[in-house]
């Protein structure tokens, strides 16, 4: 996947048929940095190497402990007796998993006070395993340049999980849901202003307002045909377009398909240090309003007891609790 025409099929065709030549060659020019290659970055690691990214920089700065065995698929008992880097130990299986990705490791470490501007290369930097106030430089370094890189956090503690994303304050998507479009019949259009097109008996549009549609093989009035136009939703049979009043649209005879089109649209994120202080709250589970604010507490909170303690708390220890 070298040149922008070359997609291999024999090795991406699924992927392909899903995703589309244009996502393809997106991430076959992408180069991604990830760091922390315990149970959750080996996992990304493979992910994306299979996803045909570009090139791969493992980093990690920690030796192969017996608890990684439990979650790292890459490491064995060899990699603890010889007291191997994660990500040195996981390089070569993780190479060998696409001879279309770059893959190197790197094991020199890095924090807040950091030269970062080895990250200008990336596309994408990803950090797991990390304090949060690491997880705040990076971020904001990534935030500032032009264009951004987009920056991941992630992480899994036990039986919790998160995970942050800040791809820039002006974020194009071309897609919001990646799936097809449905077709939409039709059984009528009226001449008004707005014009009212109304969908075949039982049959719902499923659109929004402020959607796009596409229309065709109308009879009668052709003037809409392979015209696009924005919709407001009267009711889940029922929506209205543009003026039609025109002699130029005619009168309504019978048929035709609408088609919703997607419509690129622009994303603004917010960085780490901000929702963290004052999050965006989306409530899942209206009998528990409070359980969402209150984990990320507990994240913060566990994130100070790392920095203090430089580890993690023991299971069920009242004093590690109280800390």
């Amino acid at each position: 996947m070298s040149k922008e025409a070359d997609i291999d099929d024999s090795f991406y065709s699924r992927q392909r048929y899903m995703l589309g030549d244009l996502a393809m060659r997106r991430l076959s020019k992408s180069k991604v940095f990830l760091s922390g290659l315990g149970g959750l970055g080996v996992e990304i690691a493979k992910n994306v190497t299979l996803a045909g990214i570009k090139a791969l920089t493992l980093h990690d700065v920690k030796t192969t402990t017996v608890h990684d065995l439990g979650t790292q698929f890459y490491l064995d008992s060899d990699s603890i007796s010889k007291k191997e880097n994660r990500a040195a130990a996981s390089f070569e299986g993780i190479s060998r998993l696409n001879p279309h990705v770059t893959v190197d490791f790197s094991t020199t470490p890095f924090d807040c006070e950091s030269d970062l501007s080895f990250l200008l290369q990336y596309q994408c930097v990803v950090l797991t395993e990390c304090s949060l106030e690491l997880q705040v430089v990076v971020d904001q370094f990534c935030r500032i340049q032009d264009p951004p890189i987009a920056f991941i956090a992630a992480d899994v503690l036990g039986l919790f999980s998160f995970l942050f994303c800040d791809f820039g304050e002006n974020f194009n998507i071309i897609d919001g849901d990646g799936e097809e479009s449905d077709e939409i019949l039709l059984s009528n259009i009226t001449n008004g202003t707005p014009g009212v097109v109304k969908t075949v008996y039982g049959m719902r549009h499923g659109l929004s307002t402020g959607d796009y549609v596409k229309f065709r093989e109308i009879k009668g009035m052709t003037a809409l045909n392979n015209s696009v136009e924005q919709v407001t939703v009267i009711n889940p049979n029922e929506f209205s377009i543009c003026d039609t009043t025109t002699d130029r649209y005619g009168s309504y005879v019978n048929g035709g398909v609408a088609t919703k089109v997607k419509m690129p649209f622009s994303m603004e994120f917010e960085d780490l240090a901000s929702q963290f202080n004052k999050p965006d709250i989306v409530i899942t589970d209206l009998s528990k309003p409070e359980v969402n604010l209150q984990s990320i507490i507990a994240l913060r909170a566990l994130h100070a007891f790392i920095d203090d303690q430089k580890r993690l708390p023991k299971i069920r220890d009242i004093e590690d609790a109280k800390k």
